[in-house]
């Protein structure tokens, strides 16, 4: 055993010290999660990708998010599926397209909690593409 002869006590000083060094916690107030929202779907669909994982239609967004809160998680990302797709992925920006909704509708139902929005244009594009394209060949 090594005798110290200098505590580090600096590192218990105060409260916010004391929690940027202490041991790492992980509880369901650090999470999001991810939840898949297509429009114009009248019911729920499996992502064969992701076992487990559904597509919502938007008119179950609020039920979902309810539901989501009353289990205690506080955050969600939502990742929409757009059937109104363009060269621009304007739906994307709209103030009555689809990210816009997801978000009014989230934070309507639980205002409290948080919610994130994916605008990946991947969604939004009719090219698929996920960012916006310069007309360029090489970017």
């Amino acid at each position: 055993m090594t005798d110290l002869i200098h505590r580090p006590r600096r590192l218990r000083k105060s409260a916010a010290l004391r929690a940027m060094f202490e041991e790492t916690t992980l509880s369901l107030n650090d999470l999001v999660l991810p939840i898949f929202v297509e429009e114009e779907l009248d019911d729920y669909k499996a992502i064969d990708a992701m076992p487990g994982v559904m597509r919502i239609p938007e008119k179950q967004l609020a039920r979902e998010i309810e539901r989501i809160a009353n289990a205690g998680i506080r955050s969600v990302m939502t990742f929409g599926i757009s059937h109104h797709t363009d060269d621009t992925g304007s739906d994307a920006w709209k103030e009555d397209g689809l990210v816009a909704r997801m978000s009014r509708i989230c934070k309507q139902t639980v205002p409290e909690n948080d919610s994130y929005v994916d605008t990946c244009f991947c969604e939004y594009t009719s090219h698929g593409h996920c960012g916006v394209l310069c007309g360029t060949r090489c970017g």
